[in-house]
């Protein structure tokens, strides 16, 4: 662009002190468009912390006073956010809860995944597979909540076996499996004879649930603690992964699961995607009250993120032209509701995070989307590795950087680490990120919390690849972080977004499970060159691709197209 560009920012929240990677993402460009001459104005609320309701809904807490201020250098105006009372919020999430149990039981099509789901042997042969209540960890342990109708995904083919379920029923009631009735109350054990299995079946379980109008909806079905799996050759226990669901088996298939997500988006009423974001919040009325008469001047309004209701309030109300940065985890379906694609579609342009996302979820849902990605700040220094150790002698440190929550999939990291160990190996996990779900971890994990930018600085440096198992990204900027440093990374196969930005071989490598990923390392610890060589070519991608200064230039010239 030749003239300096006015932009209005909307985000529900900001401040130097957010850690997460879209508020990172979001004020980072504001900056770089500040120090290229354009003028950047912040309009947000007071919310600032999140506490947890029901799986639907969040409680905000104020940690800022309304007002307009400086902050370093951008002008941040705060206004209040509207506190919803906790008995409201409950309500919401349990009507919401009960009209996505029928959404997902008659309009989501999964048999194209029980198909193909023969071959996913690395995320084992049992799993929750739909009407289940997301994991809740109790102590040591993982339990899950059924619904009425819940499934498991049963991949044994060769002779069947014996499932157990371990669990408990606050109330007396009726439990069906497959077609053996049980009757429980309170603790119980439940053995079903599968031995006829022959193929891949998605095998019902069925709660009577009491009528309860008043009471928690998930204590209406049955607490699952353990899913078990004895084959009939009297093999190896497994013991089924409470963490992964449908969507895992989704993310398996690949491209047809954000197909399969934005078909059935369309089935779902948009009031319900509004009542979604009334109970995620903040509600600030004051500033949309504000966004539909912005002061005169600002050329573009940049509105960040879902899943909440910041972009589609400002496509409702604001008559500036739009840029939305939705920062969309194309495989995660608590993004796809009806309203948010409505919003996107009114957006002058949508800033995609990776090429797979635009060509791959924007493109087929006619949205103007372009690839400009966030903007990672290079190191202090010069952006140099600890000496190697080509003797192969030295302990080998691998790092994930990641908040400590289920989906980011921190314990396959932890497993394969541990596997290796178990060999012999001289190798050591470290991990740093908020403590998210309170979940113990083994002793050979060297867990440091969240640390300071000279902490995290170091570790990167001092590290020998880098890991990132996260199932659900919407880019994966520790990635890049980790290429700036020089470092070989390794990423989930089966997160589309991540995996999209390895080239396999050159700069990095890529795992779908806690065996391959635990191979994938034993590669970069008996080839250090090897490591060497993935790291200096991730370095030289990152330094020309996911720049801020890189990602800011993307923006401004998808605008001066668009002028033109």
């Amino acid at each position: 662009m030749t003239r300096p560009l006015r932009f209005l920012f909307v985000a529900y929240r900001w401040g130097d002190d957010l850690t997460g990677g879209a508020e990172i993402h979001h004020r980072r460009l504001g900056r770089d468009l500040l120090e290229l001459g354009h003028d950047v104005e912040v309009w947000t609320t007071t919310g600032h912390d999140i506490e947890p309701v029901a799986h639907w809904a969040v409680q905000w807490h104020d940690g800022h006073k309304p007002g307009t201020r400086d902050e370093n250098g951008v002008r941040v105006r705060r206004f209040p956010a509207k506190r919803t009372g906790r008995a409201t919020l409950a309500l919401g999430a349990k009507l919401l809860q009960r009209r996505v149990e029928r959404w997902n039981e008659r309009e989501l099509d999964l048999r194209a995944l029980l198909e193909r789901a023969k071959w996913l042997s690395g995320l084992g042969p049992v799993h929750p597979f739909r009407g289940w209540h997301h994991p809740e960890v109790a102590g040591d342990r993982v339990e899950r909540w059924s619904m009425k109708r819940s499934s498991l995904l049963v991949g044994i083919t060769a002779g069947g076996g014996v499932l157990r379920i371990e669990g408990s029923a606050a109330h007396a009631t009726a439990v069906t499996v497959g077609t053996t009735r049980f009757d429980v109350s309170g603790d119980f054990e439940l053995k079903v004879d599968v031995s006829n299995q022959t193929e891949t079946t998605e095998l019902p379980i069925v709660v009577q649930k009491p009528f309860r109008p008043a009471q928690d909806h998930r204590t209406l079905g049955i607490r699952v603690r353990r899913i078990a799996w004895r084959p009939s050759n009297d093999g190896a226990e497994f013991t089924c992964d409470l963490w992964r669901d449908h969507r895992a088996i989704g993310r398996a298939t690949g491209d047809e699961w954000p197909a399969a997500l934005l078909r059935s988006m369309e089935s779902l009423h948009s009031r319900w995607g509004v009542l979604f974001d009334f109970l995620r919040g903040p509600r600030s009325p004051a500033l949309k009250r504000a966004l539909r008469n912005p002061p005169p001047g600002f050329d573009f309004v940049v509105a960040a993120n879902l899943p909440w209701s910041i972009v589609p309030m400002v496509a409702k109300h604001c008559p500036l032209p739009l840029i939305a940065m939705p920062l969309w985890h194309v495989e995660d379906d608590y993004y796809y509701w009806r309203h948010y694609a409505a919003a996107l579609k009114k957006a002058k342009l949508v800033l995609a995070n990776t090429p797979y996302a635009a060509e791959r979820f924007y493109g087929p849902m006619g949205i103007h989307a372009r690839f400009v990605g966030p903007g990672v700040v290079p190191p202090q220094d010069d952006g140099t590795s600890a000496e190697v150790d080509g003797s192969g002698t030295k302990e080998f440190v691998v790092l994930s950087v990641c908040r400590k929550s289920p989906e980011k999939r921190y314990d396959t990291v932890a497993e394969a680490v541990g596997r290796l160990r178990g060999e012999g190996r001289a190798v050591r996990f470290v991990l740093i990120g908020p403590d998210a779900d309170g979940r113990p971890l083994p002793d050979h994990v060297d867990y440091r919390g969240r640390v300071g930018d000279a902490e995290l600085g170091e570790a990167y440096r001092t590290c020998d690849a880098f890991a990132l198992m996260s199932e659900t990204e919407s880019f994966g900027m520790v990635l890049a972080e980790a290429w700036m440093r020089g470092k070989p990374v390794i990423a989930n196969r089966l997160c589309g977004p991540a995996a999209s930005l390895v080239r396999e071989g050159i700069d990095g490598l890529l795992a779908a499970d806690a065996g391959e990923l635990a191979r994938r390392i034993a590669e970069l610890m008996d080839d250090r060159e090897l490591a060497r060589r993935m790291g200096e070519a991730g370095r030289a991608k990152a330094m020309e691709e996911y720049t801020q200064r890189a990602a800011t230039e993307r923006l401004l010239a998808a605008l001066h197209e668009l002028e033109a």
